[in-house]
Formats: C-alpha cells, structure tokens, sequence
C-alpha cells in the first residue's frame, strides 16, 4: 500500500507503544540476535540493527518492534540498563526521551521530579 512508513519496513503493529529503541549494542549484534534477546519477552514481530549506509557496520543500535504494548513493557523493564560485553543496554520506547534507572517511581513519562515529593 502506498501508505506505509518509508523504506518499506513497519506495517500493521507499528505503533509507538510497541516499537522499542535498544541502544549500547555489540558491534557484532545483528538482527537475528537481537531478536533472540528479545524474543524471551513476547512476540516480536520485526527488528533491525542500523548500519552505517557506507561501511555497512553496525551502529550499535537498532529497533525491536512487538506485537503488543505489554510484551514490550516487559522487556523494557527487564533489559533497560542490562551489561552486555562491557556495555549498558538502553531499552525504552521509540522517540521516548532516556529514563532513569529502575526504581525512579513514577508512572512512565513523568518528569524527573514527579515522585520526589515536596521540596525541602
């Protein structure tokens, strides 16, 4: 259909609450590994790593997109600040600006100070 999102990927299941940004990747993380990471968490119904358009290398990060908000959450909550090979994971929804650690309280996408209670 001539209305799908440029380059062909994306199409039904692509909303925002559904496709997560992972960032901090290996080099050697290619889409077939960065579904296994994930696939533990639900469904997931695309994923790529982006590379560099000249030298074909990996980015270090790339996008997993689920079938449903909730499986996304899920991985969200468990691989969002995770070790892998030396490097910190960042895990959090497309266009989400980066959170805080775990534990920060607060429903997501409040601002920082939401849950810190009055000041003083």
């Amino acid at each position: 259909s001539p209305y799908g999102p440029p380059g062909g990927r994306g199409g039904q299941g692509d909303s925002p609450d559904t496709n997560v940004y992972v960032g901090g990747l290996p080099p050697h993380v290619d889409d077939q590994a960065l579904r296994q990471m994930f696939a533990g968490y639900g469904d997931v119904s695309s994923c790529n790593v982006i590379k560099d358009k000249v030298t074909g290398m990996s980015r270090n990060f790339g996008f997993v997109n689920f079938s449903s908000p909730s499986m996304a959450q899920a991985a969200i909550q468990s691989m969002n600040g995770r070790m892998m090979e030396g490097k910190t994971l960042q895990v959090r929804l497309k266009g989400a600006p980066p959170s805080a650690p775990l534990g920060a309280g607060g429903p997501p996408g409040a601002p920082p100070w939401a849950n810190r209670g009055p000041p003083g």
